[in-house]
Order: structure tokens, then sequence, then C-alpha cells
């Protein structure tokens, strides 16, 4: 008799625990057939985020490992101060070439740029056309910085993140400087990179020569940039830390 109930409890479990399997299952496929429909923009939209997380992650990283390799160094140093002055100053001199505050040499290309010839006859607008704006100089300005451009002066005024392009008169100023036309911009980074992409249809330059402005653009293997003599004024910045 007791036999006989223990096969029935055990043929029961057995249905239920058949039932949940089979349950769960249908839960899996059911959940694994299942289609999100995206429109293209949603599409779109959703890739561009994947990227931009991509290269977040990318970026993190690669923080992460120069922040360790600069640790370990001053952890492998802690006895050798010379060293660790070494490597501070190294780090420092490296911050003040990003930042403009030393002069820096290295090979480029030279633009020069000079208002159109002024011929007989022209209207307001055909004038204004063959003349070098602010906005001009401002867009050349983008695309060396897309192009990869380490180091940028024009007219001999180094170009820093706080530096600004005014138009003023007759004049541009730079660096609280008036400056005016021709202006030659002297860009350091890699001289054919630099120049085949300046010089590309796409650019802004293919603009202004169609405005018959003058616009020559040089290689060369070695150029020199000053420092920015200007100060950096911080008023609202702090440290998050």
């Amino acid at each position: 008799m007791k036999s006989s109930e223990a096969n029935v409890f055990v043929f029961i479990a057995s249905i239920i625990i058949g039932l949940l399997i089979s349950m769960n299952m249908s839960f899996t496929k059911e959940n694994a057939n299942k289609r999100v429909i995206l429109s293209a923009k949603q599409y779109q939209d959703a890739y561009n985020y994947k990227n931009q997380l991509y290269n977040q992650i990318s970026d993190l990283s690669e923080q992460y490992r120069d922040n360790y390799n600069k640790l370990k160094k001053y952890e492998d140093n802690e006895q050798n101060e010379a060293q660790v002055v070494t490597e501070i100053k190294q780090e420092l001199n490296r911050n003040n070439m990003e930042l403009g505050k030393v002069a820096v040499e290295g090979q480029g290309i030279k633009i020069f740029l000079n208002d159109g010839d002024m011929e007989d006859g022209l209207d307001a607008f055909q004038y204004q056309m063959k003349l070098v704006h602010n906005t001009d100089v401002i867009q050349v300005m983008n695309d060396l910085k897309n192009a990869g451009a380490e180091a940028v002066s024009i007219n001999g005024h180094r170009m820093v993140d706080t530096s600004e392009i005014y138009c003023s008169g007759p004049f541009l100023r730079v660096n609280g400087v008036k400056i005016a036309s021709p202006f030659s911009i002297d860009a350091i980074g890699n001289k054919d990179v630099l120049y085949n992409y300046m010089m590309s249809n796409e650019n802004y330059l293919k603009v202004l020569m169609n405005r018959k402005i003058v616009v020559v653009v040089t290689k060369t293997s070695s150029m020199k940039i000053p420092a920015y003599n200007g100060d950096y004024k911080v008023q609202f910045m702090q440290n998050k830390d």
C-alpha cells in the first residue's frame, strides 16, 4: 500500500515538473522569437548611440591605462625622487605645449590669404565677396582642427582655446590685437594630411578661391610657432575634487 502511494506521489510530481519545464520552454521560445520593429530614424539613433557608447568606453579605457601607467611609475620610483621630478616636469611640459604656453616647431603647412583684386565696376556685394572676413578665417581654422593641426598661429599670434577672431572694421582682432590682411596662417601637423585635406573640394579654401580671394598653400618640413602671450583667466571653473 505504501509502495502504491509512493508511486502515485512520484507520478504526480513528475507531471507537475513536466508542466513547469514545458511552460518555461514556452516562455523562453516566445521571448526568443520576439521582434521589435524600428523605423529608419530609430535604428539610426540606436546605432549612433551604440557607437557613442563604444567611443566613450574606449576613451575611458585609454585614460585609465594612461593614469595607471603614471601611477605605476610613481610607485616604482618612490625611492628615486629625481626620477619622479623628471616625470612631473615632462608631463608639465606636454601640458604647456597643448595649452600653447611654449613655442613649438615641426612640419606642417602655411596658408596665405589676401583680398582679391578690386576691378573697376564692382558693386557692393562683389566688393565684399573679394574681402577676407573674420568668418572666413574661422572656417579655415575649423578645417585645420578637423585635419589634425596640433598648433596654429595667425600673423604670428598663437591660437588657443580662448582665442577670438573678431571683425574690427578693416582689421581682424586676434588675441586682443588688431591685424590686417594679408593673413599668414601656420599650422603644425602631418604636412601631407593637412595639405590634402585643406585643398579638397569639400573644404572652405575652395570657396575662397571661387570668390577670387588669393589663396596659397605650401608644405614645409619645419616651422616655428610662438607661445601664446596672453593671460589665461579662470573665474568660474573650480576643481570638482
